[in-house]
């Protein structure tokens, strides 16, 4: 690791943590669900062939990347579950390795639709202002309390959006 990347990597743990501290889950949610939101309205048009395609054999696909974000994302509801009610939270497999699907695009599609609003609900059933300790560590940002897990989410989200436009982007993906 760079470091250039130590320092992004250092600013984006200290920015999660005290946003988190400073923000209930309640008013994180937002967030949250807006960049899930602009996941789904970058999927919502994503033809079959086009969520195959990558632009490399060492690039992910469209549909590799959505399951990637669906994985995740259930893992992050978890440990900001534990972590929200005093309880440790195994982080160890946050970031789940490439995977091919055969899932069509508009299955992955309502499943990260409805993982949204699964975190809706499980935030709901949270303690707003949960304590800051425990917390579990992530291999890039470091440690994270419950509320910075929580606003993990909306940067993970955003980021993997930000890699599907990069596939759409990339010379050879297929017309509509």
């Amino acid at each position: 690791m760079t470091t250039d990347q130590q320092a992004e990597f250092g600013r984006l743990q200290s920015y999660l943590n005290t946003q988190g501290e400073r923000n209930s889950h309640t008013e994180l949610w937002p967030r949250v669900v807006k960049a899930r939101m602009e996941l789904l309205d970058c999927l919502a048009k994503v033809t079959e062939e086009q969520a195959a395609w990558a632009p490399t054999d060492d690039d992910w696909s469209i549909k590799e990347v959505a399951l990637h974000i669906l994985n995740s994302s259930r893992s992050v509801r978890r440990i900001v579950q534990a972590l929200s009610t005093g309880e440790t939270a195994d982080s160890s497999g946050i970031e789940p390795p490439r995977k091919t699907t055969d899932a069509p695009v508009a299955e992955l599609y309502n499943e990260l639709r409805d993982d949204g609003i699964e975190w809706t609900i499980a935030i709901a059933a949270l303690p707003q202002t949960p304590p800051l300790e425990p917390t579990a560590n992530h291999s890039m940002f470091g440690d994270l309390h419950a509320r910075a897990w929580h606003l993990f989410e909306r940067v993970h989200d955003l980021d993997h959006m930000n890699q599907i436009e990069a596939v759409k982007q990339a010379e050879g993906y297929p017309a509509a």
